[in-house]
């Protein structure tokens, strides 16, 4: 087990049924040490005993399988020309070949009842289709007008207040609409107007009326998250928004009638802090119900890992029973929903991130401490006591990663904080420990495999690692008692979680201790060596630093000010600069590692250089790694070689000052 081990790891996900064959389709992702990129090709796996997946792609860039409703086709997405697109492999046999040519690519498909076609959402630029090229460069003879298109067609005009996303970057003209393909022909046919945002369009069975979500693109909307559900013709331009309440809405699902739909919701009044949660609503009584609050978990995987697996998991009707994942004390579960309430599917200690039905049948894409992903496949009422077929990795069974042991810590008001403690095995004497503190609030460590611990007990380090305050998967209460108050209730926890393992653990040393964490996980890096001198060594990550600066800089930072009361920052300044980690500089004597991404959008670099900046002029220990290129979630998603270079770094900067 070391750090390259991360180049060995296979994950699976966006798993799909074949509707006529037993058989799962799914991707298999791997990192590219050569080209510096992941790579996903498309794998086949047989529902009998014995059966071990086939590759049905070559890659490397072959993503969301999907069969036909005939079982004739199967289409998933490919860069293979360029650019996102469609691409068809016929079942019967024979080679795959490309059905949309659209230029700004392909975010999602669906394939229509008859298979005949399919809802394509596509990133369409000025709402004009068309087709997919490269940009040349201008000739000798170009006018001026040419010229000055093409060389400042990079210059941003912005007009709305919501103008970036971390991830994304800045946006651009382009708006995801949605299209009608022909499968024979390749025909593509524009259905909405180019001025506001789709995803997520949902058959109806007559197999020519759909669902989609909206996401108005609105220069004065008070919240750019705020989504509606519409009902569409393939026929006409009636458009019919259903009757729902102001809320972020995803994951849309119909049953077999079409009558019902089933979605995820949160309320952009919780300000992140409240329950995602499952609602049904019947088309015809407009009749609207909440399956999940009842249970205080939010629905959906809320879990972290820094390999995570792909996913299209959305929920699922059986009969009047929806299928959907639930967070839940560091698990995340398969549950049935229904408004005479829910039973666990699954409930096993290990994290289901991706799951689809077929018939009787469930396949299951799950996670566990010590496995990074793996496929169950069988009946959907054994689904707890299957067998998993895990994803390939580069250690031997039993010869890799360490298993962590949980615990609960108990606060001193008595909250019970779930934690848990990784040590190398056989170790002898006293070993350094590193406190890990994850991002959000609002997520949570679980039964799930994390690398960057792994390869911190393989240097000899031990780790702890927590869900204080703030979490999800505790109840609703527990996540949003922080809410503009981060560095109170939820910095006891974390600490309360160490000193709990350090009084279990004497081979634990309490005398060498290091804190690590990323995001949010950074602010409470920040925030302890501000407010303790306990720890030799720190590691923050894509902190915030300044509330203040980031409330103007970061793509959402203005939607928090109600999390601080009713004033913006420039006339209230104190509710700000106290949560601000930075107003506490001058006390902070711990060695600290600050990492950054140069394009993070979502706690911009200049969080990080203020940071080090204060810690520099008072003459302080600190050093600053950029990367450059990144944005805020490359630890899990970002260029491999970078991956590994900040993986090095930390574990040689505990194994230095530790």
């Amino acid at each position: 087990m070391n750090i390259e081990s991360l180049w060995g790891i296979a994950t699976w996900g966006d798993l799909a049924w074949d509707p006529i064959r037993p058989r799962l389709y799914f991707t298999e992702s791997r990192l590219d040490k050569v080209k510096n990129r992941a790579t996903h090709h498309l794998m086949m796996l047989a529902a009998e005993e014995g059966s071990v997946p086939a590759a049905v792609t070559a890659g490397p860039s072959d993503t969301l399988p999907s069969p036909s409703p005939d079982g004739r086709w199967l289409g998933f997405l490919s860069r293979r020309s360029g650019s996102s697109q469609v691409w068809l492999l016929p079942l019967e046999g024979g080679e795959a070949h490309q059905l949309t040519a659209i230029a700004g690519g392909v975010r999602q498909f669906r394939w229509a009842p008859g298979s005949d076609g399919m809802l394509v959402v596509a990133h369409i630029r000025d709402g004009h289709l068309e087709p997919e090229a490269k940009t040349p460069d201008p000739g000798p003879d170009a006018p001026d007008s040419v010229l000055d298109a093409h060389y400042n067609r990079d210059v941003r005009h912005i007009t709305h207040h919501h103008y970036k996303l971390d991830g994304e970057g800045f946006f651009d003209a382009g708006r995801n609409q949605l299209v009608w393909v022909d499968r024979e022909s390749g025909a593509a046919r524009l259905l909405t107007d180019g001025r506001d945002n789709y995803a997520e369009p949902v058959w109806l069975p007559d197999g020519r009326t759909f669902l989609c979500l909206h996401r108005f693109y609105d220069p004065e909307g008070t919240h750019p998250g705020l989504t509606h559900v519409e009902r569409r013709t393939l026929d006409t331009a009636k458009v019919d928004t259903l009757p729902l309440p102001d809320w972020s809405i995803s994951s849309l699902a119909a049953d077999a009638d079409g009558q019902r739909i089933a979605f995820s919701a949160t309320d952009p009044a919780d300000h992140g802090y409240g329950l995602a949660v499952l609602y049904s609503f019947d088309m015809a009584s407009e009749t609207l119900q909440d399956l999940s609050s009842a249970s205080d978990r939010p629905v959906g995987d809320h879990s972290g890992s820094d390999v995570p697996a792909r996913s299209t998991a959305r929920p699922v009707w059986q009969g009047g029973e929806v299928l959907w994942l639930l967070s839940d004390q560091g698990r995340v579960q398969l549950a049935s929903f229904s408004p005479g309430g829910m039973r666990l599917v699954s409930g096993q200690p290990r994290v289901i991130y991706d799951f689809a039905v077929g018939g009787e049948w469930v396949a299951l894409g799950l996670a566990d401490p010590t496995h990074p992903s793996g496929v169950v496949l069988g009946p959907l009422d054994q689904a707890d006591t299957l067998p998993a077929l895990w994803a390939p990795v580069p250690w031997a069974e039993g010869d890799g990663p360490e298993v962590p042991r949980d615990f609960w810590a108990a606060e001193s008001d008595g909250t019970q904080v779930h934690t848990w403690c990784l040590k190398p095995a056989g170790a002898e004497g006293p070993v350094p420990t590193v406190l890990e503190i994850h991002g959000g609030p609002a997520s949570m460590y679980g039964y799930r495999y994390f690398h960057e611990f792994q390869c911190l007990v393989a240097a000899g380090h031990a780790v702890v690692y927590s869900n204080p305050r703030g979490s999800v998967g505790y109840g609703r209460e527990f996540g949003r008692c922080i809410m503009g108050q981060w560095g109170g209730r939820d910095y006891r926890d974390v600490m309360a979680a160490l000193d709990a393992a350090l009084a279990r653990d004497p081979q634990l040393d309490g005398g060498r201790l290091g804190v690590a964490g990323g995001s949010y996980g950074g602010f409470m890096v920040n925030w302890i060596v501000s407010h303790s001198d306990r720890f030799r060594a720190a590691v923050t990550m894509r902190s915030v630093v300044n509330r203040l600066s980031a409330m103007g800089s970061s793509d959402m930072g203005w939607l928090r000010v109600p999390q601080y009361g009713t004033k913006p920052w420039w006339e209230d300044i104190e509710p700000y600069w106290q949560q601000s980690p930075l107003r506490y500089a001058s006390a902070i004597h711990t060695p600290i590692l600050i990492e950054h991404q140069e394009q993070d959008y979502r706690l911009p670099i200049e969080q990080g250089e203020q940071l080090y900046n204060a810690l520099q002029y008072l003459g302080r220990e600190a050093e600053l790694v950029i990367y450059p290129g990144e944005s805020h979630g490359m630890s899990r998603g970002g260029k491999p070689w970078h991956r590994i270079h900040r993986l090095h770094t930390i574990v040689d900067w505990f194994s230095r000052h530790l």
